[in-house]
């Protein structure tokens, strides 16, 4: 059984403290705690490996772009053998922007972020990965219109 508690913060979180309890549970059942699992985003996922670990082989380069408008639900069309990290730029953002579960806050232009090298331009939050068979989809919160640009390396 897979339970899940979404928990909202304004700000990046520095530490966790986990207290897991078990109520109104008969006297002759147990429970056991086999996984945890913490994850940040809305959205639970599953385990994704990271692709450097994972030993897979690097192959094409994939590109998507599109105009971006508030509340929208992005599809990235994909269907890689391995789990690939994303980069996403955000052009022509003005105001809050959220982009998947990453976070980049009030932008006035351009941000960038890279799941791969690890590094943000602006903003706080985990870059998106595409996981393996799977399409990549992200809820898009924005305050006016903005251009998105996602490239990624496809794994095998």
């Amino acid at each position: 059984m897979r339970l899940q508690q979404p928990i909202y913060v304004k700000k990046p979180v520095k530490s966790i403290r986990l207290r897991i309890t078990a109520t109104d549970v008969p006297e002759s059942s147990s429970v056991l705690i086999t996984d945890v699992q913490l994850q940040a985003g809305e959205l639970a996922t599953g385990v994704v490996p990271n692709a450097l670990e994972a030993g897979t082989k690097q192959l094409g380069k994939q590109y998507r772009n599109g105009v971006v408008n508030n509340r929208m639900t992005l599809v990235a069309l994909s269907n890689a053998d391995a789990a690939a990290p994303v980069r996403m730029r955000v052009i022509n953002a003005k105001g809050e922007t959220r982009i998947g579960s990453y976070r980049y806050g009030k932008l006035n232009g351009t941000a960038v972020t890279d799941a791969r090298q690890h590094l943000a331009s602006k903003g706080w939050g985990r870059p998106p990965t595409i996981t393996e068979r799977s399409n990549l989809n992200l809820e898009a919160f924005a305050t006016g219109r903005l251009h998105l640009r996602l490239a990624w390396n496809e794994r095998e």
